[in-house]
């Protein structure tokens, strides 16, 4: 069984891709249940979910894909006086433990794997083995968009949220049989705080439907940024990329163009758009974006967990410029599969050279394609994720002196 924050169609953000794909994976072997909350509107993809495995979806008012609004941001306010984190409040749903409960009672549940940390909070109702899916260390990114913030009220409650947060993952970790982590670096962080090692299982691609046709020319001198907008980080660095980095390729490449391709930007960002500068909002398809790019941005200055971006970038041969914190898990090299720029004039000069310079910009987009194949595929992503569901079991056997 597999507990969600969402339901993961529309797969519209990192978290929904990465349990969509594995979802589908594991069910081509197994049994899968996905128990997600779900607005009005997101509930109409219960039946395509349907064709790949059992849903059951719990109506919920809110959802984690809604930009912040009032009452979220009230809420966010009032937990500064709970000693519990905002977080832990915002996903504990009174009716998504009740679902759980009656599924034990009524179904054989062999394994429950939670999607975030934070799904954790609802337990079963016997003893079972679990898995953490960690996508991210959520108290991490807390404390590095804090960072990015450093002297408003916003970078105050951040740091005041990761303390919490902090409290909750290193409990939630703790509580379950396993834990998956999408980078090595992410599953250090785990392990210092259970038991048992954490797996890494990194996130995917689905490599043949992000290919580039032969026949698809990119646009020249075209660079693109896909990710969903309602993300703190995605949204900072687009606003350094703009602010600070664009008018530096502008001047190296006069008419160079850049795409912001993804759902939600807010107004500070669509101000932004320019004769060079496109904000589309939500596209039902980053794909088309991405083959008419010349280069691929992942100017991140804080986030978590690895980069979905750079690995579709990479499954459809665009090179890539990152920012090391952008590229940070994916165990990549400078120069070899993508680029990196340490600060903006570096940032600038690694994109214009890469628009200049198309023979190393195929390289670059080569060397990463044959990566995608060869490591990132769902399906070898999915072998990896059976790997820590059998250890679970073995270790629940070991722990409880259950029958094999």
């Amino acid at each position: 069984m597999i507990v969600a924050p969402c339901l993961p169609l529309p797969a519209d953000f990192g978290g929904a891709i990465r349990t969509f794909h594995l979802a589908r994976e594991l069910a081509r072997h197994h049994d899968v249940k996905l128990v997600a909350p779900a607005t009005r509107s997101e509930r109409g993809f219960v039946q395509q979910l349907g064709e790949i495995c059992d849903v059951i979806a719990v109506p919920s008012r809110t959802s984690v894909r809604q930009p912040a609004g009032l009452s979220k941001r009230t809420a966010q306010l009032l937990s500064i006086a709970s000693p519990n984190s905002f977080l832990e409040a915002w996903t504990w749903q009174p009716q998504l433990q009740q679902v759980i409960d009656r599924l034990f009672l009524t179904r054989r549940v062999d394994l429950v794997q939670y999607e975030f940390a934070q799904m954790a909070i609802h337990r079963p109702s016997r003893p079972c083995p679990s898995v953490i899916d960690a996508h991210n260390i959520e108290h991490g990114l807390l404390d590095r968009v804090a960072r990015t913030h450093s002297a408003s009220i916003a970078s105050h409650l951040k740091r005041t949220e990761a303390r919490k947060v902090r409290r909750l993952e290193r409990r939630l970790w703790a509580s379950v049989t396993g834990c998956v982590a999408t980078s090595k670096r992410d599953a250090d962080v785990i392990a210092r705080h259970t038991s048992a090692r954490p797996l890494v299982v990194p996130n995917g691609v689905d490599t043949a439907a992000f290919a580039r046709s032969r026949f698809v020319r990119p646009r020249p001198r075209h660079v693109v940024f896909t990710g969903v907008m309602r993300h703190q980080p995605n949204v900072d660095g687009v606003h350094w990329y703009l602010e600070q980095v664009h008018p530096l390729v502008l001047r190296a490449i006069p008419d160079a163009t850049v795409s912001i391709v993804g759902g939600d930007p807010p107004a500070s960002i669509t101000r932004l758009a320019s004769r060079s500068v496109e904000v589309t909002g939500r596209v039902d398809d980053v794909r088309p974006y991405l083959h008419e790019a010349s280069v691929a941005i992942v100017p991140l200055l804080s986030g978590g967990g690895t980069r979905l971006k750079i690995i579709e970038a990479f499954a459809a041969g665009v090179p890539v410029v990152s920012t090391p914190i952008g590229a940070e898990g994916l165990d990549t090299t400078d120069g070899v599969d993508l680029f990196i720029g340490r600060d903006a004039p570096e940032f600038a000069a690694r994109v214009a050279s890469l628009i200049a310079d198309e023979p190393t910009a195929r390289r670059i987009a080569a060397t990463a394609l044959a990566r995608a194949v060869s490591q990132f595929d769902w399906s070898l992503v999915a072998r990896k994720l059976e790997e820590a569901h059998e250890l679970a079991y073995e270790t629940f056997r070991v722990a409880t002196g259950a029958p094999d």
